[in-house]
């Protein structure tokens, strides 16, 4: 199978994952006698944008898309025109609504550590892009956020 297909279904796979997640976690979360307060309704308004943000991105990398830190193509349309990695962006808010949702402190540990790590693999990344899109890449990275 050729690598650019395997990183296609590896990115539809892991996008049908997380609503399978999502939908599972918000029907034990509804179906629990738990009333929903003012920080449920942030949780959920961070959810739903952040979730379909995040699709998005994935799927406008397409068979960019790669488990480990490589280049196979500078992807600047779409969503990264504006924000250079909004699949770790949208991840990190996604992940701040089930914290919300749920209000659990221990959550806030795991996002927090999930954020140091995040932020290891982006200058992987960028250092990798650099590498290989020299000048093209510096200059997009002074046009977008993040």
């Amino acid at each position: 199978m050729k690598l650019q297909t395997r990183n296609y279904l590896f990115n539809y796979l892991t996008i049908i994952l997380i609503y399978i997640f999502l939908f599972l976690f918000l029907r034990f979360y509804l179906e629990t006698d738990r009333p929903l307060n003012i920080f449920s309704y942030i949780g959920i308004l961070l959810l739903v944008p952040s979730i379909i943000l995040f699709t998005i991105a994935r799927i406008q990398l397409g068979g960019s898309f790669q488990v480990s830190a490589e280049a196979n193509k500078l992807v600047k349309t779409g969503i990264y025109k504006r924000v250079r990695h909004p699949v770790y962006l949208f991840g990190i808010l996604f992940f701040l609504g089930i914290i919300f949702v749920t209000q659990s402190f221990f959550l806030l540990i795991i996002w927090a550590i999930l954020i140091f790590f995040q932020i290891k693999r982006i200058n992987q990344e960028e250092k990798v892009l650099t590498e290989k899109f020299g000048n093209e890449y510096l200059s997009y990275k002074k046009q977008t956020w993040f």
